[in-house]
């Protein structure tokens, strides 16, 4: 008889099959099978972050980048520290590189009216019709790699063609003003930090006029203050874009007189130049004497010969010019005459530095207008646009839609689809750089190497420019396309060109050695050039400059005009440095100009040029020039958002979802296009774009614009608290209102008695009433007093349990330049949702850094004074959100971080009430990541949800991977080794963190020597870890 089974083993039977139906019936995800990867790849290691060395392609700068990935996935994008330009930073658009890598509206596959085709199939059309064509046009985004001599042999070997970059930096009127002045069409080297004062002429250097990473760098070099000196910063623009916030002193001008005051400025220091005995350029420069330019400009007399004296540095003075508020009809004109005030001030040679031969940006607006016109006329038959989208860059009087639908045949090569890309003929997508191999040459010794970090992103079928190429080429037959992939063909490359680029021994360590440190970089020789006669003789004079109102447009950090950031939310929710906003466009305008033409700021404004109308919001603020006004570029593309529809049956930008099938894409247009309100036109000597235009019509439409700020409103104050300046146009208050957040001294003060005792050290010695400037009160204390007062009630006890290791930060805000690109680390980083322009109108932005912008309208000298501050979690020792926490959910660790447990946070916000910096944020949903977005977010964070409280750690993911490294080494943590997201991106080294119980570390030494170091709030005796540098200024300005 067989033996039956018990009573025991059959209720352990049914017990454990009735939870598997249990669980499987509540399950919603299909069943799938578990394959082991049984022999992974040798540098596959789940759990360790594995870097590579590559080249960021956001634009022609090609700045070194350090890939981070996890599990086979790119995360997120640092800069290198071993690139001579970058030096470890990146910018806020290079973060943004990982947002475009995993964009929910990127091109799939190869299509061709809409329908799917093979690769082979495409290449081979392609291949057919450029047989067929006795001439092919090529138009794609600036390269400075092998890249260029692949397309040049696959051109030639179809018979022939035209190669041309498009890039919307306008370096055509640079190039064209250098081979005037000094008979070479190179873009040399500005040594910023070897200048004690630098003018810049327009030139957004810390946004987008060459390097911005470098010029920033350079910039803090020379303008931070050290050793008791700080250099000095002149900006001469129509406009105070974020670069010249940050300027000591601010002329403001018409567009189109820049070149009038380098040339005054010039004549001013000639007398006692080098070039003084030079009779053509003196009888040039009389006409452009201080009196005569100031009765032309408006600048003052007295402006003027300051500028001079100022300027008047014996070869350690800099100026530059070039930048998009500047791109008038003669934007070459202004560099002449740039050119023309450094050769008399002796910085040829010293400042700028010729043998650099700098690849940025790309051909003229009017070359390639020109070549599409000619392909709209039958000479170019294949037309291929790689990544350029001419149709929303380049203005609609352009006609450059209308243009390409009479091209014969029209190829897309573009990683997303856009504008331009719908027109054509078929698309062909290319694979993101951080997917493929390449190489850059972006200056004199420096040879970029890009390798694919990751492999193409699953379902995805792409292919990257070089091996696109190499397979065309190789279906036409032509010569140098037989390399078996583009990794191949580069390695060729490098191995016939390594001796003379000074690699030393064998090609294979050389390759090895370069693929570790992301190229290979030497210097360049540095040399000088001469002044041409051409610069004065017989040279066209500068115009007055615009006249009647004047619309202009202006890049960001987070947004330039060729739109390539249009979808990227990141940088669509990240307040603008200087106004604020966020998901939408404006325009800025002077409060006499307002108050001129009846409109208040906040209003809805109808905007006419001869080209178009629009309707904006209104920004009024003393930054911009009386008959100016200023629209950001970069916004106003109709491109697909991840959007659901809400129970209301309201559209609403990435929300939370309560089912995946809510989620979908819907093309969505943020904010407007600026450049559609130009006329197509160019300055005549170089071919650059204008990007200005005579304003027709400025008027209130009689309703508020929605326009959105995580700094709230300005204007909601008792009447008497705001002075008529404030009061003007209904702009608001900007400034500090007397709190001392921003502290500030003057370079007198301090070299003065040393103790920096400027306008900042006393602010908080004064009650914030409604008048703002009441004094006779004894609501504060004096500082000592009134912290002594609280550390005795407070029991005066130090923490003794920090053992080893004792986290701390200082923030240096005289280098901070208010560039914003620490907050787009925090959310590369720390997997921070995106919430929409209408929760953020609610106050329920969850960014962790907050980059707080001060204005203040100096009534004294008219001078608009600016300071920036990033805001983070203090992680204070005596924390007011640690004790209000009813389940233990916040709390003080060993190591001084005032840390999280997210799955024990009930959501009561009672921590965020009692925080005095409100630097907590509480997630009101559960934010979506739709695909393939959600493969960006870093493993080691978890993703938060509904009714969790957050906030910034430290990057305290970052603390455990590097002390966990340091533990196997047997050691503690070595200074520098781990640093934060916004540390590590920061190009003006403004952020110092690390281990303060170590007292040869860098923060250590700040927070025990410095003599500008304060807290926020320290009355209030929270005790932060995060220590703030006065700001230095000149001149006794105050905050």
């Amino acid at each position: 008889m067989t033996k039956g089974i018990n009573r025991r083993d059959f209720f352990k039977v049914a017990a454990v099959s009735g939870a598997a139906a249990a669980v499987a019936g509540c399950g919603t995800d299909p069943v799938e099978d578990i394959i082991p990867m049984l022999v992974p790849p040798s540098e596959y290691n789940p759990g360790v972050t594995i870097f590579f060395a590559s080249t960021c392609h956001e634009c022609s700068a090609a700045c070194g980048v350090v890939l981070r990935t996890r599990e086979g996935r790119a995360i997120k994008a640092d800069g290198n520290p071993k690139h001579p330009l970058n030096k470890g930073s990146i910018c806020a658009m290079g973060q943004a590189s990982m947002q475009a890598m995993y964009s929910p509206s990127r091109s799939k596959g190869p299509n061709k009216g809409g329908a799917a085709v093979t690769w082979d199939a495409g290449l081979t059309e392609l291949a057919d019709k450029m047989k067929a064509a006795s001439k092919v046009l090529y138009i794609g985004r600036a390269h400075s790699g092998s890249i260029n001599t692949l397309i040049n042999d696959v051109l030639a070997g179809a018979g022939g063609g035209t190669k041309l970059e498009f890039d919307m930096m306008p370096t055509s009127s640079l190039r064209k003003g250098n081979e005037i002045a000094f008979g070479t069409s190179e873009i040399p080297d500005y040594a910023i930090s070897k200048a004690k004062t630098l003018i810049s002429f327009g030139a957004d250097f810390m946004e987008s006029w060459l390097n911005n990473q470098a010029n920033t760098r350079e910039f803090t070099k020379m303008h931070a203050f050290a050793n008791g000196e700080k250099g000095k910063y002149i900006h001469v623009a129509p406009h105070m874009t974020q670069t010249g916030t940050n300027a000591d002193r601010w002329v403001a001008v018409k567009p189109g007189q820049e070149a009038l005051v380098a040339l005054a400025v010039a004549h001013a220091l000639l007398p006692n130049s080098a070039l003084s005995g030079d009779g053509g350029l003196k009888s040039y420069l009389d006409n452009y004497s201080i009196e005569k330019v100031s009765a032309l400009t408006g600048v003052s007399k007295k402006m003027l010969e300051e500028l001079a004296a100022d300027f008047d540095k014996k070869g350690e003075s800099l100026a530059i010019a070039g930048g998009t508020a500047s791109q008038t009809g003669e934007s070459t004109k202004l560099q002449v005459a740039v050119n023309l005030l450094n050769a008399v001030a002796g910085n040829i040679g010293k400042t700028v530095l010729f043998g650099a031969n700098q690849q940025l940006g790309g051909d003229s607006a009017d070359q390639i207008v020109a070549a599409l016109n000619k392909a709209a006329a039958g000479e170019y038959q294949v037309v291929i646009v790689e990544n350029a989208n001419l149709v929303y860059a380049l203005p609609n009087t352009a006609g450059v839609a209308e243009t390409l639908k009479k091209v014969g045949y029209l190829v897309s090569l573009s990683t997303e689809a856009d504008e331009t890309s719908s027109l054509a003929s078929i698309h062909l997508p290319t694979s993101h750089a951080v997917e493929s191999w390449g190489d850059a040459n972006p200056r004199t010794g420096i040879h970029n190497l890009q390798q694919p970090a990751m492999a193409k992103l699953p379902g995805y079928d792409t292919q990257s420019l070089g091996d696109l190429f190499l397979r065309l080429g190789q279906k036409l037959g032509a010569p140098g396309t037989e390399a078996a992939d583009y990794q191949a063909y580069i390695k060729a490359v490098w191995a016939k060109n390594h001796k003379d680029w000074g690699g030393a021994g064998a090609f294979d360590a050389f390759w090895k050695s370069s693929l570790q440190n992301g190229g290979h970089f030497t210097d360049y020789e540095a040399k000088g050039a001469s002044l041409q006669a051409a610069a004065y003789s017989n040279a066209q004079a500068p115009g007055e400059g615009a006249k009647g109102l004047t619309l202009i447009a202006v890049n960001s950090p987070l947004h330039n005009a060729s739109g390539q950031n249009g979808n990227r939310t990141w940088m669509l929710e990240i307040p603008h440095p200087v106004t604020q906003l966020v998901w939408d466009s404006w325009v800025e305008i002077n409060p006499d100009t307002a108050v001129e033409l009846g409109i208040n700021s906040g209003d809805l404004v109808e905007i006419t040029t001869a080209t178009g109308t629009q309707k904006v919001g209104a920004w009024v603020y003393y930054g911009i020039a009386p008959g100016v006004v200023a629209m950001p570029t970069g916004l106003g593309r109709s491109l697909p958002f991840p959007t659901y529809i809400s129970t209301r049956g309201k559209s609403i930008l990435l929300p939370h979802v309560e089912m995946a099938s809510d989620v979908k894409l819907a093309d969505i247009s943020v904010g407007e296009n600026v450049t559609d309100l130009f006329a197509y036109k160019t300055d005549a000597q170089s071919g650059d774009l204008v990007m200005q235009a005579a304003v027709s019509s400025l008027k209130s439409t009689g309703t508020a614009a929605y326009q959105v700020t995580p700094e709230g409103t300005h204007t909601s104050h008792d009447a008497a608290a705001l002075t008529g300046k404030y009061t003007k146009a209904n702009m608001g208050d900007h400034s500090q209102k007397g709190r001392g957040f921003v502290q500030v001294a003057s370079v007198e003060e301090m070299n003065g008695h040393g103790q920096g005792h400027g306008e900042g050290h006393h602010l908080r010695h004064r009650h914030y009433t409604v008048d703002n400037r009441i004094s006779n009160t004894d609501f504060y204390q004096e500082r000592a007093a009134d912290i002594a007062y609280h550390t005795e009630w407070s029991g005066a006890e130090k923490p003794v349990y920090y053992e080893n290791y004792k986290w701390e930060m200082a923030i240096d805000l005289d280098r901070c330049t208010g560039c914003s690109a620490c907050v787009v680390a925090c959310y590369a980083e720390n997997n921070i949702a995106v919430v929409g322009k209408e929760r953020v109108s609610k106050g329920r932005e969850m960014a962790w850094i907050r980059m707080t912008r001060y204005m203040d309208h100096n009534e004294e000298t008219g001078a608009l004074e600016t300071y920036y501050t990033p805001n983070m979690c203090g992680q204070c020792a005596n924390a007011g959100c640690e004790p209000v926490c009813p389940v233990y959910a916040t709390y003080h660790n060993d190591e001084g971080i005032n840390a999280m447990i997210y799955n024990r946070c009930v959501g009561t916000r009672y921590c965020l009430n009692n925080c005095i910096y409100k630097q907590r944020r509480f997630n009101w949903r559960t934010y979506e990541f739709p695909a393939p977005l959600h493969m960006q977010l870093n493993p080691s964070m978890t993703v938060r949800e509904k009714g969790v409280m957050e906030k910034c750690n430290f990057c305290y993911s970052r603390i455990r991977e590097g002390k966990d490294n340091a533990k196997d080494e047997g050691r503690l943590v070595i200074d520098g080794e781990i640093k934060t997201a916004c540390q590590e991106t920061c190009a003006a080294d403004a952020i110092s963190f690390g281990n303060i119980k170590d007292e040869k570390a860098k923060v250590t030494k700040i927070k025990t020597t410095t003599n500008r170091g304060y807290r926020h709030l320290e009355e209030v005796n929270f005790k932060p870890a995060v220590t703030y540098l006065k700001k230095i200024n000149h001149d006794n300005r105050k905050a």
